[in-house]
């Protein structure tokens, strides 16, 4: 992997961050909310506080692992490829929720540009020499963990 940082590398992190702020809106205001969905679903007691304070800790996060990368380039770009990933993976949540409960999961019109954001970042990452394929697919491994332990913390909170 090259040491210094790439442009599009950047400009897809940023996207990333970008994204999920959409996405968060997209998550509060339409179907009825993504709050309510849980609590229906899953968890009563599940706040809109909750959902405000994980998603502004969420996109503080991006943000930082984004700044890291754009300041010192290199291996730095399997952080926030891990986030790219993990923001594709709840898109398949949100997927999985419309089909099993047959209803609009709140997310699920957003979800889209997380997957066109991953494939860019394999497209212009990988095949562009910015990473190596092992470190794609080994941040969607770490991904895959981080989203399994998120959405199982569904059923641990009631």
């Amino acid at each position: 992997m090259r040491t210094e940082r790439s442009d599009i590398l950047t400009f897809l992190f940023w996207a990333n961050f970008a994204a999920f702020s959409v996405h968060i809106l997209d998550e509060t205001l339409m179907g009825g909310g993504f709050v309510a969905g849980i609590q229906r679903h899953f968890w009563l007691g599940f706040t809109m506080s909750d959902f405000f304070t994980a998603n502004a800790y969420y996109l503080i996060l991006i943000a930082i692992v984004n700044l890291l990368y754009d300041w010192r380039g290199g291996w730095f770009a399997v952080i926030p490829l891990v986030l790219v990933w993990e923001r594709s993976l709840n898109g398949l949540w949100h997927v999985g929720w419309t089909l099993f409960f047959k209803e609009y999961s709140p997310g699920l019109v957003t979800s889209p540009m997380f997957f066109v954001i991953l494939y860019l970042s394999y497209r212009y990452g990988v095949l562009k020499g910015h990473m190596r394929q092992a470190a794609f697919f080994g941040g969607g491994i770490i991904a895959i963990v981080l989203e399994t332990l998120l959405l199982s913390s569904l059923w641990w909170a009631h």
